[in-house]
């Protein structure tokens, strides 16, 4: 989901959008998980919730893919942070139902931190607390939204944290526990709270420089200017709120791993924080450098912008979030056992998934690269054959490599556990009715409102 997917943008350009490869990826890695999951009795039952958790988000997320995907078909794909003209999409089903699966993917991401590292909420009602807050979400945002005609858009962000609050907690007391005691067993937990939280706020990570030294108000200001478009100060404030927290995490995270690296070494989380910081750093200057761009809608006419500044934000803040991050979901599921990786069908599932993810992420990169360089598509294709014959004989060799470091944080670190004689048993079916009841209630509902014609005015 981008930040900046707010209504606007009548420029045009010829881009290649990935949302609809992410809409494969989400679905198929979504549903793949809760298959795998169906057959993981082994598995402990917070595991088993989290899994479950992750499934739906790809889900939701997956299925809103789609529906902007259908949008991008129909009335076509805009240039800046891949956002719609809803003066044509506004009132449509596609457009409503996106919103709204969006709204309950945040919910689910803004829950998940009270379930995994560590079940924070008690097990005798942890099952019925996620199935009610979800439900009970889903029925307010959407009414919210649909009877404001979606002027109050990303307010949801609020949700976001009490969590985040969680994870950056957590990462900071094991981090430093590590350090101090020397205990290599506390870094899984430290790093998968990171992993996490650069997997909910890795776009808004990108955007740290920019937020801190405040040029994201005037792009979100531009949007306005350039559409005639009202934004409500709820709207504002929650994307701003996401911007803040995911500038927050980030600058924390590139802290940490700068001391643990001086303290005992570098890891790859380490390295990866890296990465994002430094793109982070490099986008802000980016965006500074287009700020007369920016400005020239308060003037006189919204200018475009440069080609390479839309090329960079393909490669960086629109792939982490429609390709790194159903990775990054998908490495957490295995890394962590919270699926059953010794199952002999979870193994064949799990290899055919690793396969498809790698075929999708080199194709999609290839094509962007094909974007704006001129390379014929037969050498693109060539290149494509051999990445696929390079991966047919790695893709166990991966898969076996996550399997075997497979952990889960209980088998981790067993003093912060103790295994109750119950701790296997969680009724998956229930969550995943609940959830599947909640989309077919998005579904219908934004049928019956686009069919009414009272959406869009």
């Amino acid at each position: 989901m981008a930040i900046w997917d707010t209504p606007g943008h009548n420029i045009m350009v010829e881009i290649q959008s990935m949302v609809p490869i992410a809409a494969v990826v989400d679905l198929v890695l979504g549903i793949a998980t809760l298959s795998i999951l169906s057959r993981s009795k082994t598995v402990f039952s917070s595991n088993q919730i989290a899994g479950c958790i992750f499934g739906w988000i790809l889900i939701f997320l997956g299925l809103s893919y789609l529906m902007t995907s259908i949008l991008e078909f129909k009335y076509g794909a805009q240039s800046e942070f891949s956002t719609l003209d809803a003066n044509k999409v506004s009132g449509t089903f596609a457009f409503t139902a996106k919103n709204l699966l969006v709204s309950s993917a945040i919910v689910l991401m803004a829950l998940l931190p009270f379930f995994f590292p560590f079940r924070i909420i008690g097990k005798e009602w942890d099952l019925w607390f996620l199935i009610g807050s979800v439900s009970l979400a889903a029925a307010f945002f959407t009414a919210l939204h649909l009877l404001t005609d979606f002027r109050h858009t990303m307010v949801e962000n609020y949700l976001h944290i009490p969590g985040y609050l969680v994870l950056i907690a957590m990462y900071l007391r094991f981090l430093i526990t590590e350090v101090r005691d020397n205990d290599i067993r506390l870094r899984k937990i430290s790093v998968v709270a990171g992993l996490i939280l650069i997997g909910i706020h890795g776009e808004a990570m990108t955007y740290w420089l920019s937020q801190v030294l405040s040029i994201n108000d005037l792009f979100f200001q531009r949007q306005a200017i350039e559409t005639g478009m009202s934004v409500s100060a709820a709207t504002w404030s929650g994307v701003n709120a996401r911007l803040t927290l995911g500038a927050g995490a980030i600058l924390v995270l590139f802290g940490g791993e700068v001391w643990r690296s001086f303290k005992i070494g570098t890891s790859p989380f380490s390295a990866l924080t890296l990465v994002i910081f430094v793109i982070g750093f490099i986008a802000g200057l980016a965006d500074f450098a287009v700020l007369d761009t920016v400005r020239s809608c308060y003037e006189t006419t919204c200018e475009d912008f440069p080609l390479a500044y839309s090329i960079w934000y393909d490669f960086t803040s629109e792939a982490l979030v429609y390709l790194y991050t159903p990775i990054l979901f998908m490495f957490i599921l295995l890394h962590y056992n919270l699926v059953d990786t010794k199952h002999l069908e979870n193994r064949w599932g799990i290899r055919i998934i690793v396969i498809l993810m790698l075929l999708i992420v080199s194709s999609t990169v290839l094509e962007l690269i094909q974007s704006f360089l001129p390379i014929p598509d037969m050498i693109s294709s060539a290149a494509l054959a051999i990445v696929v014959g390079i991966f047919i004989g790695w893709e166990e060799k991966i898969v076996n490599s996550l399997m075997d470091g497979s952990e889960s944080i209980r088998e981790t670190v067993p003093d912060f556990h103790s295994i109750g004689k119950n701790e296997l048993e969680v009724k998956l079916a229930v969550l995943n009715q609940a959830f599947g009841f909640v989309t077919i209630f998005i579904l219908v509902t934004s049928l019956l409102f686009t069919g009414l014609g009272v959406l869009g005015g």
